[in-house]
């Protein structure tokens, strides 16, 4: 998660400074913005608008940390709010560090979480308004960001947290292994409204079925040098077309470490919001499976195969769904790793 923290006073920067390094030692990536004329400290990139900065942040960054008055935040966020689904998260902290509130994307942009943490980090008491956790009832929309699982219906999201909130249990049906204990307000008998986790979106087992489909697709790239992104989106979404699958199923991109850099994979695995991981050429040599072979490629980056070895890697050795495939200099493939969905006891 890429969070961005916003500081306006001296006081202020001296909290932004603490929590910025607390969620950089938690292994998140972040970045303090201050006021530049109340400054203190180099950890602190000076910002002279704050709706510029904003604007900025919006589009850059998972989250959003405002150290000073909800009333600021709401203003400077109010432009730029667009959906629950790709807002970031929007968290604000007292200056004094008692309170942090999660003010924007509780659930699916995390800001509950985020809010958790940051209280956690400088011992704030954390504010939680949305009403599945206020009720400490099962908030589906959290719980399927969690387990990397798309959502295909925002609207029934409403409906299933309403059924749930007055009491009633929705129906719940997984082709997937469980971990853990459903809760309560799940269940496996016949219900008006239900969950069904499954790739296929076209069987239906309640009247009101909120399909949620698991990003488990690791997707092997190999390109020549300088690609730009849009072929390569070409040839992805061409591909999957071809294959019936959909490319919001992608949850990581593979290739050769000589390509740890390419702008053209960097871009698509921050269009596509994905982990961008490299293999050297004798970490894929030893990847085991029947591949198609390029005596071309083996003399240029030292290895036989790129796309499907890497794809066989990255998935952990997983089942293959898309072979090697060959398109404006472009090679993809496509394998399918093991997946299982959680339930944590404390939901």
């Amino acid at each position: 998660m890429k969070v961005g923290i916003i500081s306006f006073t001296v006081k202020g920067g001296y909290l932004n400074n603490k929590i910025c390094r607390g969620l950089q030692s938690s292994g998140m990536e972040a970045e303090g913005y201050g006021l530049a004329k109340y400054i203190q400290s180099t950890e602190i990139n000076p910002f002279q608008n704050l709706s510029e900065l904003m604007n900025q942040l919006f589009r850059t960054m998972d989250g959003i940390i405002v150290i000073g008055a909800c009333g600021i935040a709401v203003r400077a966020i109010a432009p730029y709010i667009k959906s629950k689904v790709t807002d970031p998260a929007v968290v604000v902290a007292g200056e004094d560090g008692k309170y942090v509130i999660a003010l924007l994307s509780g659930h699916i942009g995390g800001a509950n979480e985020l809010s958790r943490k940051v209280a956690g980090l400088i011992g704030a008491q954390p504010v939680i308004t949305t009403a599945t956790d206020m009720n400490h009832k099962f908030a589906v929309d959290s719980w399927a960001v969690n387990n990397n699982l798309i959502i295909t219906n925002m609207s029934l999201i409403k409906e299933i947290s309403g059924a749930i909130l007055n009491g009633n249990q929705v129906g719940f049906c997984s082709e997937y292994p469980i971990h853990g204990d459903k809760p309560f307000e799940l269940t496996k008998k016949a219900a008006d409204i239900g969950i069904y986790i499954a790739e296929n979106t076209l069987f239906s087992p309640f009247p009101k079925t909120l399909h949620l489909i698991p990003r488990n697709i690791v997707l092997g790239i190999g390109c020549r040098k300088g690609t730009k992104i849009a072929p390569i989106m070409d040839v992805l979404k061409n591909t999957f077309r071809k294959y019936n699958l959909d490319e919001k199923r992608i949850c990581s991109i593979c290739s050769i470490d000589i390509k740890a850099e390419e702008e053209g994979i960097l871009k698509l695995s921050e269009y596509l919001q994905v982990e961008y991981s490299t293999f050297s050429a004798e970490e894929l040599k030893k990847a085991p499976g029947d591949f198609k072979t390029s005596q071309f490629v083996e003399k240029t980056v030292g290895v036989d195969n790129v796309c499907e070895r890497s794809a066989c890697l990255g998935s952990g050795y997983g089942k293959m769904l898309i072979p090697k495939t060959a398109a404006a200099g472009i090679t993809l493939a496509a394998y399918v790793k093991d997946y299982s969905i959680t339930f944590i006891s404390s939901l």
